[in-house]
């Protein structure tokens, strides 16, 4: 398998704007296969923390927030960056949690950590961590930042399957959390090598186009 990393040589970063939560980056890389150069635009951040909190009635706590990005509401699982004054990422969590939703771990809570990915590797260098933790309880009330108007909502368990069906919530990063979870099930592990399996099963045999 070629190295395809050993083909790109950094030149230099050359910082374009900074703001509380991200720097905008020129990076300048060298394709060693014929020494051109090239320009490419990067975001750096710090890493993020998802958080799906479960209550002792066995509901989900969810937030519904305005997005700039696609100018309408999203319905999200609570979450935000990682702080430098964090102890860790269970930690950070835990903070975000109770800051946009007022919940809070009962007694004897756990925090389970459901594993990160590169939110978009094309163009930013950080990774979100989702974590599930429960039991929750609503404890206290929002302390959210000036920009921030967010509502919280309690979903039950069994909704989650047709709530993403029917498209209410599409934030990516939110339906990756919940793929981590649902995929530490053997049953739906099997479930989705089924679903492919399936499919190819399904296809047609390619037809070979006759030689001109």
């Amino acid at each position: 398998m070629k190295n395809l990393k050993e083909n790109w040589v950094c030149e230099h970063d050359e910082p374009l704007l900074k703001v509380p939560i991200l720097e905008f980056v020129k990076r300048v890389f060298r394709d060693r296969r014929d020494n051109t150069r090239h320009d490419f635009y990067l975001l750096r951040s710090r890493d993020w923390v998802n958080i799906i909190p479960v209550t002792e009635h066995g509901t989900v706590v969810m937030v519904r927030q305005f997005r700039v990005g696609i100018d309408d509401v999203t319905l999200e699982f609570p979450g935000g960056v990682a702080d430098s004054g964090d102890k860790d990422l269970c930690t950070a969590a835990i903070r975000e949690l109770a800051e946009e939703t007022g919940y809070v771990p009962m007694p004897g809570a756990t925090c389970v950590p459901l594993g990160w990915s590169h939110p978009n590797p094309a163009i930013m260098n950080n990774r979100v961590f989702s974590f599930l933790i429960g039991p929750v309880r609503k404890d206290r009330n929002q302390k959210l930042d000036p920009t921030e108007l967010i509502d919280t909502v309690e979903i039950p368990i069994a909704e989650f399957p047709e709530r993403i069906r029917r498209g209410d919530i599409t934030h990516a990063l939110m339906l990756d959390a919940l793929l981590s979870l649902a995929l530490r099930s053997p049953g739906a592990s099997a479930g989705l090598v089924s679903e492919l399996q399936a499919f190819v099963n399904a296809q047609p045999p390619i037809q070979e186009q006759p030689k001109s």
